[in-house]
């Protein structure tokens, strides 16, 4: 089983009603944890906890009708003990506004509003729920070999695993908001379709050729790398032991609904607002120039 399959978790977007009507459901995304232990932040795409388009700024809905909570589904261990069969789901609600001031948001996002990503802070998970968290740091090739063996190697192991155009990335999430492998993600394969290092539209996002379906916006993007398969990097192919993965981003939606293009959004842009959960030694763009 592979551990990050917990990682992507469901979640439902939700409009409170002021009247005698029940709340409504606005629809499923998925989204991730991020931070540490008792220190989390809900990572998805902006539209999701917004209820608007990122690029043009109007309502999603025609009826205007925007989230005031999000509804999480967290994996919890039957007894206290870890059974790959065995988990009952844990629904925890939380608001997106201040209860005061309806108009002051709860999540942060990034200060270009067309970067269709937002981090809302949670804290702790519930007390029995898994609690999967994605990594913040990209992978070397030292990490490619066993932990034991990693010392013997030189400094050329401490190059970085690029990201190239076609390399095979996965989209963890819940297509239609189809639970059905819950709590385990769908993993959907995507190619890299657009040069990584060249801003799609100035922005800092790339696009990737996947199937990807509403209900999952605001799912991690990770690189997998499995034993055995080989990696250039630092100018030699790497046969290595040990499997690899890495968070590459946050996806928000496809380019159109009749386009298997679908966007992603690096992770330096989600570090970019949310410093607090950036690798050690990264610096934003703007402290580097």
């Amino acid at each position: 089983m592979q551990p990050l399959s917990f990682a992507a978790l469901y979640i439902e977007a939700w409009h409170r009603s002021r009247g005698d009507a029940g709340d409504a459901l606005l629809g499923p995304a998925t989204g991730f944890l991020v931070g540490i232990p008792g220190r989390f932040w809900l990572v998805t795409a902006w539209h999701v906890l917004s209820g608007r388009r990122s690029d043009i700024g109007d309502a999603i809905r025609k009826d205007g009708l925007r989230p005031d909570f999000v509804r999480v589904r967290f994996a919890g261990q039957r007894e206290g003990r870890f059974d790959p069969t065995g988990f009952d789901p844990i629904d925890q609600d939380f608001e997106l506004y201040d209860e005061e001031f309806q108009s002051s948001p709860r999540f942060r996002s990034p200060g270009d509003r067309r970067i269709d990503i937002a981090a809302l802070y949670i804290g702790s998970v519930p007390e029995t729920a898994v609690d999967v968290f994605m990594p913040n740091t990209w992978p070397t090739v030292r990490e490619l070999y066993p932990t034991d063996h990693r010392a013997e190697l030189g400094s050329d192991a401490d190059a970085v695993i690029p990201l190239r155009i076609t390399d095979r990335l996965f989209v963890l999430g819940f297509p239609f908001g189809d639970t059905g492998s819950w709590p385990y993600a769908v993993w959907t394969a995507a190619p890299v379709a657009s040069e990584p290092l060249a801003p799609w539209n100035g922005l800092p996002a790339f696009l990737l050729d996947s199937r990807t379906r509403p209900g999952q916006s605001g799912s991690p993007v990770v690189m997998h790398i499995r034993p055995g398969e080989p990696v250039v990097a630092g100018g030699h192919v790497h046969l290595h032991e040990e499997s690899v993965t890495a968070l590459v981003g946050i996806y928000s939606g496809r380019l159109d609904p009749n386009a298997d293009l679908g966007l992603v959004w690096s992770t330096d842009a989600l570090f970019e607002f949310l410093p607090e959960v950036a690798p050690p030694g990264w610096s934003s763009s703007s402290e580097a120039d």
